[in-house]
C-alpha cells in the first residue's frame, strides 16, 4: 500500500510529483492521484498525522474499502503478522496456517502460502518495519573489527604502527570486549577470540561475524565455508560459527550498533595520547573499556558488566583445560621405531602405521598426529636438546612392551650397588631425573656398562665421584667425559721389583769376573 501520509508531507514541502515518486517508489500515477484526491477533499498533511494507514486510505478511498468488501479474498493483517513474529518459536508457516483458517471459516478464500509470504515482505519493505528479536542469554557472541584506527610507537625506532581494534560484545547484555593488534590476519584474529573467552570466562554457544576473509573462506547464505583454522577453534572450544549475511549488519546488530560506539568512543578519548608498544596501547584501551562496561544504560535499568555477570555468565560453556593453539600443518614418514620425527624430536604412533606418511599439526604446547581426519595421537611439544624422545607405550608392539619390563629402576638400582656407592649415587640421581622412570633407563643402561670397559669398576666409581662433585645429578654424558680422562687423571706406576724371586747376582760374583780378567 502508497504511503499516503508522506506523499502528502513531501508535497506540502514542495518536493516534484517525479522527486516523490522516485523517493518512495511508486508510480508517478499513484501521486498524482493522491494529491489530486487530497485537493479535491481539502485534506492537508496535518488532518492525516495522527490517523494509521487504514483511515487514511478510507478518508481518501473509500471505494477501495468497498472493492475488497467485494472481494473472495480476505487480506491478511499484516502490522499483527509482524507483531506476532517477534515472538518465541512463531513463524510465517504459522501464521499463515492460522489466516487460512480464519479465512474458511468465514466462508473467504485465503492467499496462497507463497503470496502470502510475498505481500508481507512487501509491507515490510514499503514500512520499514524492523523486528525486535528476544535475546537469549549466553547464547550469541558478535565479532568484527570495528573503530578507528590507532597508532603506537616501536619501543627501538620511534616509527609509529596502525593497530586495529577487535571488537566483539555478549548480544543479550552487551558487555564488550575491545584489544588492538598490528595486523588482521588470521592469527591475530584467532588470538583474539581466545583472548575474549577468557576474558568472559566463558565461551558463548553461537559466533556471528561478519564474512571476512580470515574467518570465512567462502561467503554464502545456506553454507558459508569456514576458514579451517577458524573452524577448528569453534570446534576446540565447542562452538558454533554462523556468519552474517552479506550486507544484512542487523545480523549482528550489537558489533554494528553499540559496541561499534564503545570501540569509537575508545579511539576519540586516547587519540592524543602517545603509547609505546601494543601492550602499552591494549592497557590503555582496557582502563576505558572498564568504565564503559560500567556505564549505566540510557533506556534500561543496570549496566552491561552488572548483567553479564548475573544473567550470562553463570549459563556460558565452560572454558576447555587448555586454549586452543593455532598450529603449523607439517607432514612426517613414521620410521623404522614407530616414531615421527619434527625439529629434531621423536613422537611416537602406533606402531602399526610404520611407514605411512601422517599429518602433523604443531602448536606451541602440543604436537598432534593425524591419519586424515582422524587423529591418531597427541604429545606435548618437546623443546631444547634434539633427539629427545616422546613414547607412549600403548604404540609400541608386545615384544617392545615385554623388554621394556624386564628393566625396572631396582635392577638398575642392585647392578650400581655391586659396582659401588658412587655408582649408586648417580644412577639414582638420574633414574630420579625425569619425569617418567622409563626414559632414564638407556642412560642408566650406557653408565654401568662403562663398568665392563678398561678401568673397570674402580674406574667408574672414580668417575662418577667427580661427576657428583660438579653436580647433584650428573647426566651419563657427563660421567662419560669424565670417564675417558682417567689415563690423564692417574700417577705414574712404577715398575715392580722382582724381589727375592728374582735372578740377582750378588758382589761376589763380580769379584770374581774381575779376577778372571786381571789374569788374562
Amino acid at each position: 500500500m502508497p504511503d499516503y501520509r508522506r506523499i502528502l508531507q513531501l508535497y506540502e514541502e514542495d518536493v516534484s510529483q517525479r522527486g516523490i515518486a522516485d523517493a518512495l517508489r511508486c508510480s508517478r500515477n499513484t501521486v498524482a492521484a493522491v494529491v489530486a484526491t487530497a485537493k479535491d477533499k481539502a485534506v492537508t498533511y496535518a488532518e492525516m498525522a495522527s490517523l494509521d494507514d487504514g483511515e487514511i486510505r478510507h478518508l481518501l478511498f473509500p471505494e477501495l474499502d468497498d472493492k475488497e468488501k467485494d472481494s473472495p479474498y480476505v487480506k491478511p493483517d499484516f502490522k499483527k503478522t509482524h507483531t506476532e513474529l517477534s515472538r518465541t518459536g512463531v513463524t510465517l508457516l504459522m501464521l499463515w496456517n492460522e489466516y487460512a483458517n480464519r479465512c474458511r471459516e468465514l466462508g473467504k478464500i485465503p492467499y496462497q502460502y507463497s503470496f502470502y509470504c510475498e505481500q508481507y515482505r512487501r509491507w515490510a519493505s514499503a514500512t520499514k518495519a524492523t523486528m525486535h528479536i528476544p535475546r537469549t542469554s549466553a547464547e550469541i557472541m558478535e565479532v568484527d573489527w570495528a573503530g578507528d584506527v590507532m597508532e603506537y610507537a616501536d619501543p627501538l625506532t620511534g616509527e609509529l604502527y596502525p593497530a586495529y581494534l577487535f571488537v566483539t560484545a555478549m548480544t543479550y547484555s552487551a558487555y564488550a570486549y575491545v584489544e588492538a593488534f598490528a595486523k588482521m590476519d588470521l592469527p591475530s584474529w584467532v588470538g583474539a577470540h581466545i583472548h575474549a573467552f577468557a576474558h568472559f570466562s566463558g565461551v558463548a554457544r553461537l559466533l556471528v561475524p561478519d564474512n571476512l576473509r580470515t574467518g570465512v573462506k567462502k561467503p554464502d547464505r545456506y553454507e558459508p565455508a569456514l576458514n579451517a583454522a577458524y573452524a577448528a577453534m569453534a570446534e576446540h572450544y565447542g562452538c558454533a560459527v554462523i556468519p552474517a549475511r552479506v550486507k544484512y549488519p542487523r545480523d549482528k546488530p550489537v558489533a554494528e550498533g553499540s559496541v561499534r560506539h564503545i570501540a569509537n568512543t575508545i579511539a576519540g578519548t586516547l587519540r592524543d595520547r602517545s603509547f609505546i608498544g601494543i601492550y602499552e596501547l591494549n592497557g590503555a584501551i582496557g582502563e576505558e573499556l572498564k568504565r564503559l562496561n560500567a556505564k549505566p544504560f540510557q533506556k534500561r535499568d543496570d549496566n552491561r558488566r552488572l548483567v553479564f555477570v548475573r544473567d550470562e555468565q553463570p549459563k556460558l560453556l565452560p572454558l576447555p583445560k587448555m586454549p586452543f593453539e593455532l598450529s603449523e600443518p607439517r607432514k612426517a614418514k613414521v620410521g623404522p621405531n614407530y616414531h615421527v620425527q619434527v625439529d629434531g624430536c621423536f613422537y611416537s604412533v602406533p606402531h602399526r602405521y610404520i611407514g605411512q606418511s601422517l599429518d602433523i599439526r604443531l602448536g606451541v604446547r602440543t604436537v598432534e598426529v593425524f591419519d586424515g581426519a582422524g587423529r591418531i595421537t597427541t604429545h606435548p611439544r618437546m623443546y631444547g636438546k634434539k633427539n629427545q624422545y616422546s613414547t607412549i607405550e600403548e604404540h609400541m608392539p608386545r615384544e617392545h612392551r615385554d623388554y621394556l619390563r624386564d628393566w625396572t629402576p631396582e635392577r638398575f638400582k642392585r647392578w650400581a650397588q655391586s659396582i659401588g656407592p658412587e655408582t649408586t649415587k648417580a644412577v639414582s640421581a638420574i633414574l630420579a631425573s625425569r619425569k617418567v622412570v622409563e626414559q632414564s633407563f638407556r642412560s642408566c643402561m650406557g653408565l654401568l656398562s662403562l663398568a665392563k670397559k678398561t678401568g673397570g669398576k674402580a674406574r667408574l666409581e672414580w668417575a662418577c665421584a667427580h661427576a657428583l662433585e660438579l653436580s647433584a645429578v650428573p647426566s651419563y654424558t657427563m660421567v662419560k667425559r669424565i670417564w675417558a680422562d682417567w689415563a690423564d687423571e692417574q700417577e705414574p706406576v712404577s715398575t715392580p721389583s722382582l724381589g727375592d724371586r728374582g735372578y740377582v747376582r750378588g758382589a761376589d760374583y763380580f769379584a770374581s769376573a774381575k779376577e778372571g780378567a786381571d789374569d788374562r
